[in-house]
């Protein structure tokens, strides 16, 4: 998880709702110029990884990372306050959460929960085309 690229988008968020769209924009902008990143999946990645900033990282802020395409891919990482790692949930079938870890499994094996000297960072990385 220590390799990427140069960064495209550094921001600080606090830890509100609002803040989940700001972060998904953000997102979507900083890829905009590389045609062959899977913008929606990005999207919705970085949604979930931040949602779940915003509700568990204890209130305060969290950072959203955004690098360059590198070696075949994108690499994202969400940075908050909390040291708490987040876990795995059971869900029902009809449950509208719960299931953020099972979709990075599936969309961008391999990420990673690094502890920081103040919290965690989650780590994706997406595989890119050309």
């Amino acid at each position: 998880m220590d390799q990427c690229g140069c960064v495209l988008a550094v921001e600080r968020y606090p830890c509100t709702a609002v803040a989940v769209s700001e972060a998904r924009a953000i997102a979507a902008r900083a890829y905009a110029p590389f045609p062959w990143v899977d913008h929606e999946t990005v999207k919705l990645l970085v949604g979930e990884t931040v949602t779940n900033a915003v509700l568990r990282a204890g209130g305060g802020w969290f950072d959203l990372i955004c690098h360059a395409p590198y070696d075949g891919a994108v690499q994202v990482e969400v940075r908050d306050r909390s040291e708490v790692v987040p876990e795995r949930r059971r869900h029902g079938v009809w449950d509208q959460y719960g299931r953020g870890l099972e979709l990075l499994d599936l969309l961008a094996p391999g990420w990673a929960v690094v502890r920081t000297m103040r919290g965690k960072s989650l780590v994706f990385r997406l595989a890119v085309g050309p």
